[in-house]
């Protein structure tokens, strides 16, 4: 069941009013879409996200992405199983070929510095947003709040996104999320399921 209670056109300038948030400012649909792509579901503290991703022309995979910090956290795959697991901690990204027993380090990394480029990139992506649309889906038998929208992300080589966000509503949880980015002849959409883990615990390299 969807029924759909706002659609915005083209978004001037949201990177803007996102700051506006706890202000009393009363959010429109086009500035929740903008939130939602550049912060995410935001300081959650420790989730566990299972991801579908399904490239056109391949076979999906699935993975476990558990997060305790932007500067610890672990990706292990389900399928297909034989895929190297990776872990970012502190200012190390590592690899693990024996389902999380021992791990080779990679790379040095900067963790924080790296989320915030990214951040940025997505400040500057959703200036090109447009198609926001908010409404009311049940999903599985739960009702939620829906929030998506499209994009281009010219940070990253102008593919197109396309975002929908399915959201608690009396808890303003970002319960279940899909992106779907195409161009060029490429085309990938992901499926997020997203909990909250509060007795997350997660090895160390």
């Amino acid at each position: 069941m969807k029924r759909m209670l706002v659609a915005g056109g083209v978004v001037v300038g949201l990177a803007g009013v996102l700051g506006q948030a706890g202000t009393g400012h009363a959010e429109t649909c086009e500035e929740r879409f903008a939130r939602l792509v550049v912060d995410g579901y935001g300081e959650a503290g420790p989730v566990k996200i299972l991801a579908v991703q399904e490239m056109k022309g391949a076979k999906p995979t699935r993975n476990w992405n558990y997060q305790l910090a932007p500067d610890h956290w672990m990706s292990e795959m389900i399928e297909p199983e034989n895929l190297p697991w990776s872990m970012v901690h502190k200012s190390a990204m590592f690899a693990s070929y024996d389902k999380g027993k021992s791990w080779q380090k990679i790379r040095d990394i900067d963790s924080a510095a790296e989320t915030e480029a990214a951040r940025k990139g997505r400040l500057a992506d959703i200036e090109s947003a447009r198609n926001a649309a908010c409404g009311e889906e049940t999903f599985e038998g739960v009702a939620y709040e829906t929030v998506e929208g499209d994009y281009t992300a010219t940070s990253t080589g102008g593919y197109e996104n396309h975002h929908k966000y399915w959201i608690v509503p009396a808890t303003g949880w970002i319960e279940r999320a899909v992106y779907r980015m195409a161009g060029n002849g490429f085309e990938i959409t992901t499926t997020q399921t997203i909990e909250k883990a509060p007795d997350l615990k997660l090895p160390t390299p």
